[in-house]
């Protein structure tokens, strides 16, 4: 049996609640529904953006990790997104394939990336972005 899904009695199969979770939040962030994308996240949560740019680093609370996705509709002009085509996740690790978009003066951004996730006791307790092209990501936030 895969971790994507769980057995329920009767033999039915379903989404595992971890992968509903991780769908439900991509497609708040779409929304711009931060009050449900706060709900998601753990008190505790860490969200690492690898690299040199100016959005790279850590955000250590669930306030920094919301203002940290609006620094990134700011920067953009409303343009990004983050459109998951795979997602994957069990009782404790999650992990999303997900293109990106967004547009800025004279640049683009489009490109794909992973989210890595961990997660207890139903939230996410730690977010890893990982741009496909690093390079890239960071001469368009700078």
């Amino acid at each position: 049996m895969s971790d994507l899904y769980v057995s329920v009695p009767g033999g039915s199969v379903l989404e595992h609640p971890n992968v509903t979770l991780l769908k439900d939040g991509y497609t708040a962030f779409a929304k711009g529904d931060m009050a449900l994308i706060r709900e998601l996240l753990a008190d505790d949560v860490v969200h690492r953006v690898p690299g040199r740019g100016p959005i790279c680093g850590e955000y250590r609370t669930p306030e920094e990790v919301l203002g940290f996705y609006v620094r990134l509709f700011e920067l953009s002009g409303g343009t990004f997104r983050a459109e998951p085509y795979s997602v994957m996740a069990n009782d404790e690790y999650g992990a999303a394939l997900v293109q990106t978009y967004a547009e800025r003066p004279g640049r683009v951004l489009d490109g794909r990336g992973v989210d890595l996730f961990r997660f207890r006791d139903g939230k996410i307790t730690e977010i890893r972005t990982l741009a496909e092209d690093q390079y890239a990501d960071d001469a368009f936030w700078s």
